[in-house]
């Protein structure tokens, strides 16, 4: 289990609001107690991961960036089938600096972008960033074992593995959503990306 959060922001600067990551950081760092690991890209995202060490636990350090500086990754969970889409990967040229599934991960969305998601075997929540156009995929697994949850306020956007992490950002205010609540009383669970806190929504299972 690993944690990770990010702010993005098409139109503002993001250099105040580091803080706010780093807060938010804080929420979950039970979710990676093997260390952490942070990077701004000026005027576009704030990406943070708190890491538990599975695979590869020397080299496997997120955010991971590629070579070029382009394309940065954030993810929590396993790809089960990381080492054929490696040996794919090779077949086509790439080149690996670690025996990470992160970079496998990394390297299939540079090379395949949502394409990629059809052959992914796992459970597993991310955020792909390429800085050339500021464009970014969130996505999620098929059955939802990876949390993703995010949150809009004043033209900025946030990510997180749990709720909790928006108590950090300044100015939300925690509020009970009465439609998800009155869905979870029938049904135990809340009804599509509608969660408990009024304002939070969830990437559903199987999207991005």
């Amino acid at each position: 289990m690993c944690g990770i959060v990010s702010i993005h922001s098409s139109e503002n600067s993001l250099e105040e609001k580091s803080f706010e990551l780093d807060d938010m950081m804080k929420q979950i760092i039970h979710r990676g107690p093997d260390g952490e690991g942070k990077i701004y890209i000026k005027n576009q995202a704030l990406l943070g991961h708190r890491r538990l060490a599975i695979i590869d636990l020397e080299h496997g350090q997120q955010p991971m960036v590629s070579e070029n500086n382009r394309y940065t990754l954030i993810f929590n969970g396993e790809i089960y089938n990381y080492l054929e889409l490696r040996q794919l990967l090779i077949q086509k040229g790439v080149s690996f600096r670690t025996f990470s599934d992160t970079e496998v991960l990394l390297q299939m969305l540079i090379q395949f972008g949502v394409e990629a998601l059809k052959k992914l075997n796992g459970m597993f929540a991310f955020i792909f960033h390429d800085r050339n156009e500021n464009q970014w995929i969130a996505a999620r697994d098929p059955f939802g074992i990876k949390p993703l949850y995010f949150y809009e306020n004043d033209g900025y956007l946030y990510f997180a593995s749990e709720i909790k992490c928006f108590l950090a950002v300044r100015n939300y205010k925690a509020t009970r959503n009465d439609k998800a609540l009155h869905q979870y009383l029938a049904f135990q669970m809340c009804l599509d990306d509608e969660t408990l806190f009024e304002g939070v929504r969830k990437i559903m299972p199987g999207h991005y």
